[in-house]
């Protein structure tokens, strides 16, 4: 019996950490971290919301242009700007109340 208890102890135990770590370590490393790496053209900075909302009236121009897509890519360039402006606005609301609260006797 205390052989059996024995054995049973030394069996790995796996995590999902552990086997995810180990098929990531696997895998070939993606398009972006081979840009980074190689430095030969790395990929462009992530834009802001207000960054985001000037290209979308750059395409909104375009339309007047001709362009029959370009209105449709607005749209979804001011939605994406709106979102973002939103999530940054509640990130921001809740770091000051976090502090308020913190502030408290």
């Amino acid at each position: 019996m205390y052989y059996m208890d024995a054995r049973n102890i030394s069996k790995p135990q796996w995590t999902s950490a552990g086997l995810l770590g180990l098929l990531r370590a696997s895998l070939p490393p993606t398009d972006r971290a081979r840009a980074v790496a190689s430095h030969a053209n790395p990929p462009p900075e992530r834009l802001d919301s207000d960054q985001i909302a000037e290209v979308a009236s750059a395409w909104r121009d375009r339309s007047s242009f001709g362009d029959l897509g370009a209105e449709s890519v607005a749209q979804a360039l001011e939605m994406v700007a709106r979102r973002r402006a939103e999530k940054q606005n509640r990130i921001q609301a809740m770091g000051k109340r976090l502090t308020d609260l913190m502030r408290l006797p």
